[in-house]
């Protein structure tokens, strides 16, 4: 059954339009419906369309978050009330790279690394999170940013890689 709802999802309900069109609540539904079967998703979620979920392993969204379109999710847990804007990624697995004496599309992936974005966050426009990294409860990240390393709860962080600007408490 999983396997039926996944395909469905990519053919057809991930293409439905956002949930701010007329009629949008029901592509909302009929993207969350389908993806329950998938992946574990809370209550009054929103995901928009163009939402990649890979084959839904290790993939958990929380309640009231909005997941917006065009954004790549990958062995990540989500809290509630968390904001993801458009074309984000959040990355599940590296390759491995250390043997210089081996090509790397040889050398295989490194042990997959869950990453964990806790409640109250705001991931701006093209962020990128790197994996097994922890955003802390209350953060924002701006726009472009490249998330190497754990944040600390509340911090504003941006740039490439991205640093602490501030502290919103």
């Amino acid at each position: 059954m999983k396997k039926i709802k996944l395909i469905l999802y990519y053919l057809f309900v991930s293409r439905l339009p956002n949930s701010w069109w007329p009629g949008g609540a029901l592509y909302n539904g009929l993207r969350t419906a389908c993806l329950r079967g998938v992946i574990k998703l809370g209550n009054n979620s929103k995901i928009q369309r163009s939402v990649y979920v890979g084959n839904g392993n290790q993939i958990e969204i929380g309640h009231h978050c909005l997941i917006n379109e065009s954004v790549r999710l990958d062995y990540v847990s989500i809290g509630n009330h968390v904001m993801i804007a458009r074309e984000s990624i959040v990355l599940g697995k590296m390759h491995e790279s250390a043997d210089p004496n081996t090509p790397m599309t040889s050398q295989g992936v490194k042990d997959v690394t869950k990453t964990y974005i806790e409640d109250d966050v705001w991931i701006g426009l093209r962020v990128i999170i790197m994996p097994g990294v922890r955003v802390r409860t209350g953060c924002i990240i701006a726009a472009g940013a490249v998330v190497t390393k754990d944040t600390e709860p509340y911090g504003v962080y941006g740039g490439v890689p991205a640093k602490l600007i501030k502290k919103r408490k």
